[in-house]
């Protein structure tokens, strides 16, 4: 049992690595960041323009 990034990495420890199972790893574990990006996007910017606010 590893996480999903040891596990991606250690496709390419291979002699002969397997570059389509590292690429679907990967995007495998992008998937659920995007969604938390989509989701909470407007908090993400709400609080960018209020850090860049000079008073």
């Amino acid at each position: 049992m590893k996480t999903l990034m040891v596990g991606t990495a250690t496709l390419m420890q291979d002699s002969n690595p397997n570059f389509a199972y590292k690429m679907a790893g990967a995007t495998i574990a992008a998937i659920p960041m995007l969604l938390v990006f989509v989701l909470f996007q407007r908090f993400f910017t709400n609080g960018i323009t209020a850090g860049a606010v000079k008073e």
